[in-house]
């Protein structure tokens, strides 16, 4: 980490590769800053080793204490049976009115007979229904108070007694159990190295052919796919895709899809009810909805990001020079057009007009802060960064209030990039003349309280504010300074890639691909010697200029997204045809990867495409302790520790910090923790007695939940455009 996230003054020359993303830059930035306004030779000075093993002994504190007031976030059992029907029915409604507009892996009118066959004739019902049906109540539940977090946890467990047989199919199917998964672990720690999950799930939709749009709408005996199946190959192909997407944004880590193709040409699914998508084809008389138009909304959010990425921070380019290149102004208007094209209803799923402002403003962050393209921003982007996280800041912190966001991680650390983003801005002069000490420091203080909120959900966040006050305090310093203090981030090198993997082993590892359902759109890039960076790059660079065909516009006097640049073809959105090589600190399967390494191969993969560890689970009576015991669980789960809230924009005290053993293992990473790191998990009878309070206490609030969001979504009715 400390490789990739280096420092420079501007007269420094040295170039070192800075990673995909400027995450973390902008956290050593922040320290370089620090150290500048106090007499520290080392930011250990900022941070004495008295106060990081205060630090340390305070993370250790909480991760001992359960995060709910109550009851613990996590279970050391499964549940063993089911809720009751009724209980069960509006927790599916629930998952359709919050998740599904986000994320709609799942056919609702399929997913309502899955329930119907587990309720009534579960001796019938298919590992694969058992496992939605699990899931499903479990993400729900998620979406309730805390409280009730070791509750879904319990069902989460149960679910993945059925997982094993479900992936071994390699089908549809297969993507809509990762895609569950996925949606599960953004809501609360995890026992599954996500990212890695879904890295194998985008090498599913490859090998299934539904990358593309060919692949989509026939089988592979040549025949033509029904009108169903086509609808949800392109939703997994989308949900997929931008969950990939989301998590390399997150994490600053590589997301493309592996193919010899320059572009994605898979359309957009259909905008109706799902009740009107049948085998039989599409209902003629079916009307959009404004819940789909939301989905295909957020996508096109995530597409926007991966052009900014690719244009500043995965190498480095001739253009732009500086933010005053016209790819900036009309990027900048892309941005606005999709804020402006945001409806000002939510359809219940929470997505509302405030939160979609909340967005672009995180995307106006990514687009103008210190990045390897640019690595010293005008003043004019110092000060867009600035409003935009001030605005956020304010934002998140009343959002959590009113318990009207779901506390991600994402959405935590979202909250660390505000803040570094905002102490970084004031080495500009005129940044602190618009804004007092006095006014930062607020604003500072609210989102510092944002944080300790966010802890409850997230154990571990809280032991960083101890950090980052010291930062702050040395970082306020610059106030008395009357000039602008230089600082920049480095640009990555041009330099080839180190020899400790040698090329041998990377071509290796490019052609090495999951022994899954042949496919013949499936085609092994051609062989080329090892590029920098750990990329492999086509020689002709695209760039996703215009999203996929939007069917519906939700006004037609708001500006409209696609009219900004109208230089491909509707339902083409092209990109680099990238491998991407990520950076491994375990051994996986027997592989020995250097963490330092700019590159490294891929791990070799079982024929099942399951994530090392999980070939011999969730057998009946193999392995029953694991339900009982959720360290051995882990253990068998346990794959290369790859992300962490903090790994993209919160400062790592493990990486910043050397080898002092006060400033190591204290920064949590949230996707791979046995539930014992939570604190005691839920007990039998914890569990039952939540499920009691649930079942004659929780219901009126999930109803509550519900007419809410019926009601948002009866107060806008979707137009046609």
């Amino acid at each position: 980490m400390m490789r990739s996230a280096s420092v420079r003054m501007h007269d420094t020359v040295e170039m070192k590769f800075l990673g995909p993303a400027s995450g973390i830059a902008i956290a050593r930035l922040v320290m370089q800053l620090a150290k500048q306004f106090t007499d520290a030779k080392s930011i250990k000075d900022i941070v004495p080793d008295v106060e990081a093993a205060q630090s340390k002994s305070l993370y250790e504190q909480e991760q001992a204490k359960p995060t709910s007031k109550v009851y613990p976030v996590t279970s050391n059992v499964a549940a063993p049976d089911l809720p009751n029907r009724s209980l069960a029915d509006i927790l599916v409604q629930l998952y359709k009115l919050k998740v599904q507009p986000m994320y709609p892996a799942l056919h609702e009118p399929t997913l309502d007979r899955d329930f119907e066959l587990v309720y009534t004739t579960p001796e019938e019902a298919t590992d694969f229904q058992n496992f939605t049906v699990r899931m499903v109540i479990a993400i729900s539940l998620q979406k309730m108070d805390t409280q009730y977090a070791g509750l879904a946890d319990s069902f989460y467990l149960a679910a993945l007694r059925f997982m094993r047989p479900c992936v071994q199919k390699m089908d549809i199917t297969s993507l809509q159990c990762f895609a569950l998964m996925a949606e599960y672990s953004l809501l609360t720690p995890t026992r599954t190295a996500i990212y890695f999950v879904m890295g194998i799930a985008l090498r599913l939709v490859q090998s299934l052919g539904f990358h593309e749009e060919k692949g989509i709408t026939h089988n592979k005996d040549g025949t033509r796919a029904t009108a169903l199946e086509i609808d949800m190959r392109r939703r997994m192909f989308w949900c997929i895709f931008v969950m990939e997407c989301g998590l390399a944004h997150a994490l600053g880590r590589p997301c493309i899809l592996a193919t010899n193709q320059d572009h994605i040409d898979v359309q957009w699914f259909e905008m109706c009810e799902d009740k009107y998508i049948t085998d039989a084809g599409i209902d003629p008389a079916a009307q959009p909805t404004l819940k789909k138009w939301i989905t295909i909304h957020f996508f096109k959010m995530r597409l926007l990001q991966l052009e900014i990425r690719r244009k500043l921070y995965l190498r480095k380019r001739p253009e732009p020079k500086d933010d005053s290149d016209p790819w900036f102004i009309q990027m900048d208007a892309k941005l606005a057009a999709w804020r402006d094209a945001s409806p000002d209803n939510d359809s219940g799923s929470g997505l509302d007009k405030r939160w979609h402002v909340g967005r672009y403003n995180t995307m106006i962050v990514f687009l103008c802060r210190p990045s390897p393209q640019i690595p010293r921003p005008s003043l004019a982007a110092a000060i867009k960064c600035f409003d935009a996280c001030e605005y956020n800041i304010h934002m998140q912190r009343d959002q959590i209030t009113r318990k009207n966001v779901d506390l991600t991680w994402i959405f935590t650390q979202s909250l660390f990039m505000a803040i570094n983003t905002l102490l970084w801005s004031l080495s500009y002069v005129e940044i602190r003349k618009n804004h007092t000490r006095a006014s930062v420091e607020s604003l500072l203080d609210v989102a510092m309280e944002g944080i300790k909120l966010a802890s409850e959900r997230w154990p571990g966040v809280s032991s960083a504010v101890q950090l980052y006050q010291n930062l702050i305090l040395a970082i306020m310093k610059i106030y008395e300074k009357d000039d602008d203090v230089p600082i920049a981030a480095t640009t990555p090198s041009d330099a080839a890639s180190p020899s400790i993997v040698s090329t041998e082993a990377l071509n290796r590892s490019r052609a090495t691909t999951p022994a899954t359902v042949a496919s013949s759109s499936v085609a092994t890039p051609p062989e080329r010697s090892a590029p920098p960076f750990g990329y492999l790059n086509h020689a002709h660079i695209s760039s996703v200029e215009q999203a996929p065909p939007q069917p519906w516009h939700h006004d037609p006097s708001q500006p409209q997204f696609q009219s900004v640049s109208a230089a491909f073809a509707p339902g083409l959105a092209t990109y680099d045809a990238q491998i991407p090589l990520p950076h491994l600190s375990q051994h996986i399967s027997g592989q020995l990867l250097d963490p330092y390494s700019q590159i490294s191969t891929l791990p070799e993969f079982t024929p099942e495409i399951t994530v090392p560890g999980w070939n011999n689970l969730y057998y009946p009576g193999q392995h029953a302790d694991l339900y009982s015991s959720p360290h051995s669980l882990h253990d068998n789960l346990a794959g290369p520790v790859l992300s962490s809230p903090y790994t993209n924009d919160l400062l790592n005290p493990s990486t910043a910090f050397g080898n002092n053993p006060n400033y190591q293992q204290h920064t949590p990473q949230f996707w791979d923790l046995d539930a014992s790191a939570f604190g005691n998990g839920l007990s039998q009878s914890q569990q039952q007695e939540l499920m009691h309070t649930l079942e004659s206490q929780g219901m009126e609030d999930i109803q509550h939940m519900i007419t809410s969001s019926m009601a948002a979504m009866a107060a806008m009715a979707p137009k046609r455009g």
